[in-house]
């Protein structure tokens, strides 16, 4: 994963706890239709975007210091961010 920092134990806690690994769900920042959100916790910007990876819509939350990606979690998206994905993405298409 180039541009992205990784917690060897994080990932495995990660993947034993959701069934995705960090390096298929990083697959979201490639879906031109994903969404990105961001909100101030603890006194850093931590963003979840919610994309397409691998035919599945996935969460990952992350941070971004000095250019590099540090994922958090990576999820399958609950029902509501696929509601928000799907809305999103076919609204573009009608757009078009």
């Amino acid at each position: 994963m180039n541009g992205f920092e990784r917690d060897e134990n994080k990932i495995m806690l990660n993947q034993g706890k959701h069934k995705i690994a960090f390096e298929d769900a990083a697959d979201v920042f490639n879906d031109e239709d994903r969404l990105t959100y961001s909100t101030d916790k603890q006194g850093e910007t931590r963003f979840l975007t919610i994309g397409k990876a691998f035919q599945a819509i996935n969460s990952v939350v992350y941070t971004a210091r000095d250019l590099v990606i540090r994922i958090i979690s990576a999820r399958r998206a609950s029902q509501n961010e696929r509601q928000a994905y799907l809305s999103n993405k076919f609204k573009n298409r009608d757009d078009e």
